[in-house]
Order: C-alpha cells, then structure tokens, then sequence
C-alpha cells in the first residue's frame, strides 16, 4: 500500500485534469490538464485518460476520486476510467461522509465542497473565504468547520470571451496593463475585467472580514496567480486546492468503511 497512489480527476466548466494524491498525508502531485468542448467531451476525455493509463502502466492507483462538474456524464465517466484502470472510481458529492458540514442546497458544486474541505483541514475551526479563479469566480465561506454559503460571479476568461465575442472586441490574453486608465483597445479589455475582478474580490474580502473575524483567504483556481499578486488580502494561493479536498474526502471514506 505504501507506494500506491490515488488518481484524483477535477472534471470542470471548460477544462479536466489529473493529479496522483497520497495515502500518508495529503501530497499531491500534479499530473496534467486540457480544456475540452462539452460538445465533444466523450471523445476527448477518453483521450485524456488513454494519455494517463500511457503515463502510469499498471494498477498504480488503488482508488479514483472524481470531482465533476459535467455530471450527466457520470456513467460514461466511470465506465472510461475502469476500462482503463483497476480503480474505485469514487464521484465526489454531499452523499459522502464529509470532513465538515455544509449549510447549502443539494446544488453546491463538487469542486466547491473539495476547496472548501481542503481549507478547513488548513485552517480547521476558522473562518475562510476560499475563492477560486476558473469559468466562474466563486467565493466559499467557511466558518467554524461549516460550509456557510458564497458567491458565483463570471469568470475572467469568461468575461473576457464575453467581450470578444459578444461585442466583436479584440481578443486578448488577459494580463494586467501598467496603468488603469490606457489608451488602447487590448489594454482597455484587460483592465477592465482583470481590475473589475480584483476591486469586487477586494471589496468582498473587506465586507465578509466585517463578520467573520480573523478571516483567512485562499485563492485557487488557474487565475488565482494572476489576483493574488496584486493585492494583500488574499493569504494563500494554491492551485491544487481541488485536489487536497478530493484526496481528503478519499481518505475519510476508506477509513469509515473499512
């Protein structure tokens, strides 16, 4: 069992990827990503797990959690991965046994429940606000070990794309311009969606620290880089925060049902 290692998906909006999580300790490894088209989704994540089974001949994973977004893909999900893999495959959701409580409807999604797991086991029994950079920027609160509620506001590359596609504006990649007020059409998209982004996180911090004292910040997500450099509100950036919730949630279920 020592050197067995646990295949962790996190099947998103618009991307998925795969890292190896341990059975000692929650160390997590990560493996590699792809964006993917909901419209051609079978087909690429078939592809994606090929990619992984090339990588890691053999059973080197005795258990699979999956945290998917794409849920009516479910079935199809586990049945690529066992034909591929001699794994449990296991989909993340609030039917688990979870590691803190949560105070939300039955529709919070998987990735939210696995950061917000993650970050109470960082910071167990205080308050935090995990905000995660991906499709959508959402904001989790968790307050002494329960998940309290949150926020769901456009992505940056969603706003972005919004922009270019909508308003048959020049695409771009985003990146903070030198100055706020610019004068030029790619510098003009770039702060408004990246600025715009950074001021609400800023303000939502200032508002939820008015309550919930002593808050914590964790940014996640593949932007999370991108915000956190530019302010001093956010405490920690960890863009594995996903898969530490996922391996974490593995964890506590194998042991209460051994």
């Amino acid at each position: 069992m020592k050197n067995k290692k646990r295949l962790l998906i996190d099947i998103g909006n618009s991307a998925v990827k795969a890292a190896s999580g341990s059975f000692q300790g929650n160390k997590i490894s990560f493996i590699y990503g792809e964006a993917y088209n909901k419209d051609k989704f079978e087909k690429q994540f078939n592809s994606f797990i090929k990619k992984l089974k090339n990588g890691f001949p053999g059973n080197s994973f005795e258990f699979t959690g999956i945290s998917s977004l794409n849920v009516r893909q479910n079935s199809f999900i586990r049945k690529t991965i066992s034909n591929y893999f001699d794994t449990k495959p296991v989909f993340i959701d609030l039917k688990l046994k979870l590691p803190l409580k949560i105070d939300y409807a039955d529709t919070l999604g998987n990735d939210r429940i696995c950061s917000a797991v993650a970050a109470n086991d960082k910071f167990p029994g205080k308050n935090i606000l995990v905000i995660d950079f991906g499709t959508a920027t959402t904001f989790t609160l968790v307050s002494n070990g329960i998940l309290k509620g949150g926020i769901i506001s456009p992505g940056i590359l969603t706003a972005l794309n919004s922009l270019t596609e909508k308003a048959s504006l020049i695409k771009t990649d985003p990146q903070f311009p030198k100055a706020l007020i610019n004068n030029t059409t790619e510098a003009n998209i770039n702060a408004g969606v990246l600025y715009q982004t950074l001021y609400f996180c800023e303000r939502v911090i200032s508002e939820t620290t008015k309550k919930y004292r002593g808050l914590k910040v964790i940014a996640a997500g593949g932007f999370s880089g991108l915000i956190s450099g530019k302010t001093k509100l956010i405490d920690v950036t960890d863009k594995e925060l996903v898969f530490k919730g996922i391996n974490l949630i593995l964890q506590r279920n194998e042991t209460d049902n051994k």
